[in-house]
């Protein structure tokens, strides 16, 4: 059975913000090629956001901070993130992040080594792609 990965963020402008119409272009154009979904926190439910804001805190905390420095180059920096997602325990999930993604379904341990993304070149691969849509989005990392 194919599963449908979900992904859901706060309500910034990054991922469509207020606008129903940039989120459900983005679900039609971005994700669902990618068998994907992108869902926004439902307003009143901010400590949905906590979840995510305490997990970032594990991972800067614990992974981040005291490897990144360390790492020569970009292939050991994937190597320390492979072990820190294949072998070491976790603070808030009690295991390895592997684990518990592969406790709710099978997964390719290559998933480990999922790179970490700056939102500025994920929107400028998105416009090369689509620059047809006319819309605009906004990073707040410059």
């Amino acid at each position: 059975m194919e599963h449908k990965t979900t992904l859901q963020s706060d309500n910034g402008e990054e991922f469509g913000g207020k606008s129903v119409e940039k989120l459900e272009h983005l679900n039609k154009k971005l994700f669902a090629p990618l068998k994907a979904e992108l869902l926004h926190i439902p307003k009143g439910k901010k400590e949905y956001q906590t979840f995510v804001e305490r997990s970032h805190q594990a991972d800067d905390n614990e992974f981040y901070i005291p490897q990144i420095e360390r790492c020569a180059d970009l292939k050991e920096f994937f190597s320390w993130e492979f072990m820190y997602n294949t072998k070491r325990h976790h603070s808030t999930l009690g295991m390895t992040p592997f684990k518990k993604l592969t406790m709710e379904r099978k997964t390719s341990r290559l998933v480990a080594l999922f790179p970490v993304m700056q939102l500025k070149k994920l929107t400028d691969l998105y416009f090369k792609l689509f620059p047809q849509t006319g819309y605009h989005v906004s990073t707040n990392d410059q």
